[in-house]
């Protein structure tokens, strides 16, 4: 089962995600993180977009392709409406399906940075679990 929600966070914004593999509890997050301020009901998708992360422990994975994400967002003027995240022997990667900022509505403050402090990204039983603050 996989999933994600926002969290209650007085300044900034707050995200938890779950699913079976740590890629695929990474795509959730990056899920959170866009659905926090953008309604992507009308978004078209105009351009797919290839991200490879290196191996690494998963924590560090999750920040850069959070922060990747962020930096894509800021110098293309797109935003992913579609994640899909897998892993093999080169690390991480994601297939991001972004569509142009004129065809979404912005509904919260975008995340400007991935915040390190209470980061938290576990292997439990059923699965991954992340928590990571956003900078807004």
């Amino acid at each position: 089962m996989k999933g994600h929600r926002a969290l209650p966070h007085t300044a900034d914004a707050r995200i938890e995600a779950w699913a079976p593999t740590a890629a695929e509890c990474i795509a959730e997050a990056i899920r959170a993180m866009i659905e926090g301020f953008a309604d992507l009901g009308h978004a078209e998708g105009c351009a797919v977009q290839t991200v490879r992360i290196g191996p690494g422990f998963p924590e560090d994975q999750l920040v850069t392709a959070l922060d990747e994400v962020i930096y894509r967002m800021d110098t293309t003027a797109r935003i992913p409406c579609g994640v899909e995240a897998g892993e093999d022997q080169g690390g991480l990667w994601l297939r991001l399906d972004m569509a142009d900022v004129a065809t979404i509505s912005q509904i919260g403050a975008v995340p400007k940075a991935v915040a390190l402090h209470d980061l938290r990204f576990l292997r439990e039983p059923h699965g991954w679990t992340c928590a990571v603050t956003l900078d807004v």
